[in-house]
């Protein structure tokens, strides 16, 4: 997964229990998608750029759709799970969408920025394989863990992802999850925020 901001060298992924929370709530908005599909989580914390890849890989295809988001950061300031929620919102806005019009919607396939509740977020549509990129960095040499290990001499506000994220057990995060789903509007899915969203119509 490449960055938006030419910048963006030093990266630490999402703590794995926040990965699995994200998981959790796709899955729950999008039931039927996820039958016949694997989701693909991928979150990373730059020292300028949050940057969260929302897929999902069909059985059988080696073609992944993803929702890529990116929101501009700034170390310290304290609003970083706002900002990832946003991310997250409007990922499942784009993968919404898309399956609304069976694929056929013309989604940018590089950065393009949208305003989303007054902040500038970044979206685009990929189709890399997440599995297949994985193996092509291992075989030269470059695995995940090594990435990080070679970028992990970050400033402290990038230092420890755990304690800016919130933890498993922390629900206040995630309310509005159990809302029924003739009350949440699909067209900006309210996972995270318990509360409506502009209309995807604004996300041209």
């Amino acid at each position: 997964m490449k960055p938006r901001v030419l910048s963006s060298k030093k990266w630490t992924p999402f703590p794995k229990d926040f990965v699995n929370q994200i998981e959790q709530a796709f899955s729950e908005a999008f039931p039927d998608l996820f039958k016949n599909a694997k989701l693909i989580i991928d979150g990373r914390i730059y020292p300028e750029e949050i940057l969260l890849r929302v897929g999902y890989l069909e059985k059988g295809r080696l073609h992944q759709n993803n929702f890529e988001t990116s929101v501009n950061h700034l170390p310290g300031k304290q609003d970083t799970i706002e900002r990832i929620h946003h991310l997250i919102d409007a990922a499942a806005s784009l993968m919404n969408e898309y399956i609304q019009s069976e694929g056929e919607v013309d989604f940018p396939r590089q950065w393009k920025e949208y305003d989303f509740d007054q902040i500038p977020i970044w979206v685009q549509y990929t189709t890399v394989n997440t599995e297949l990129e994985s193996e092509a960095d291992r075989l030269l040499g470059l695995s995940k863990s090594q990435l990080v290990n070679e970028d992990s001499d970050v400033e402290d506000a990038l230092a420890h992802s755990a304690e800016i994220l919130p933890q498993a057990e922390n629900e206040e995060y995630f309310e509005g999850e159990d809302e029924d789903d003739e009350d949440v509007d699909l067209s900006k899915p309210s996972l995270f925020s318990g509360k409506k969203k502009q209309k995807k119509e604004d996300m041209h």
